[in-house]
């Protein structure tokens, strides 16, 4: 984002100096960057491992005999603490959707790892997320709320969410053609999840580790991380990173700013004509997404082109 996005949202609605917005721009784009490196490195382990492993916590047992794997998660964990130090400082409708550069972060470690050129198309496509998300956190100006809900509103929340993996999943099992394609997006619904317990939690942490330690949120992080990892390792698991990663990588900042707006109230603005062209940002963001995923060199993740393991 350029200096001056940087000030637009700083005298919108988020109350907060330039450069301490600059910050929460620049923790997104290292855990943007470490999630892609990640899901590239993840994939190509998750994708050898026998197809009657997909949902069983053996596939995640297996996988932590695989260095690349494990290097992999290790990234993942960097991501996930830059991720939680952005949202302390920064709202959901901000610093998710700049994680769906994750995907272009990912594209010349594929291509590092397959020995292959980045194409003019790839750049192409690179270059439309990001002027979709140029569009859309410029119109949208995205700004804090009061990241704190209600029991009910909270409890209602998880069920929805817990039900919609769910169905997702089961769905992957009986259509397993679209195994990827669903698992994805029930891991993107649940890193969604995920994203907004993060931010309450820094917030409580604010006030000090004794009071986030008695709350139930931190405690909450750790079955809805699992969730979401043993859904994306599936997800992986089930072919191409075509599949998968442009899916995970939509659904995930979709589901986190539809929490932040809805259970937060943090602001995106609705005001003329902003909705229309925001909505035009996400569209071509989505579009230049699933684009590069389709680029050989993101999309054979290790595999033939017949789908077999290398």
């Amino acid at each position: 984002m350029s200096a001056v996005g940087i000030s637009s949202l700083a005298g919108g609605h988020h109350h907060q100096a330039p450069h301490l917005l600059l910050l929460v721009v620049l923790f997104s784009l290292a855990s943007a960057a470490s999630y892609g490196m990640a899901a590239v490195l993840q994939h190509r382990a998750a994708v050898r491992q026998p197809a009657e492993l997909s949902m069983s916590t053996r596939l995640v047992g297996r996988l932590l005999r695989r260095p690349l794997w494990i290097l992999g998660t290790a990234l993942d964990g960097v991501g996930y603490l830059f991720q939680f130090l952005a949202l302390r400082r920064g709202s959901l409708p901000l610093v998710e959707p700049l994680l769906v550069l994750s995907l272009v972060f990912a594209l010349p470690v594929a291509a590092r790892l397959d020995r292959r050129r980045i194409s003019l198309a790839d750049v192409l496509a690179a270059g439309t997320i990001a002027a979709g998300l140029a569009l859309f956190l410029g119109l949208a100006r995205p700004g804090a709320g009061h990241p704190h809900a209600s029991a009910a509103a909270w409890a209602a929340l998880t069920v929805a969410i817990a039900v919609s993996c769910g169905i997702l999943a089961l769905a992957g099992r009986a259509v397993p053609r679209h195994r990827a394609v669903l698992l994805a997006g029930g891991s993107g619904t649940a890193f969604g999840y995920v994203a907004a317990v993060t931010e309450r939690t820094g917030h409580l942490l604010a006030r000090g580790a004794v009071h986030a330690l008695t709350s139930w949120e931190p405690y909450a992080l750790v079955p809805a991380a699992g969730v979401a990892l043993l859904m994306t390792q599936s997800a992986f698991h089930a072919g191409d990173l075509r599949l998968s990663l442009p899916t995970l990588t939509v659904a995930q900042p979709v589901v986190a700013v539809a929490i932040g707006v809805a259970l937060f109230g943090e602001h995106v603005d609705v005001g003329g004509l902003a909705p229309l062209f925001e909505s035009l940002g996400m569209v071509l963001a989505a579009f230049g997404v699933f684009v590069l995923a389709r680029s050989p060199t993101i999309g054979l993740g290790g595999t033939e082109p017949d789908g077999r393991a290398t």
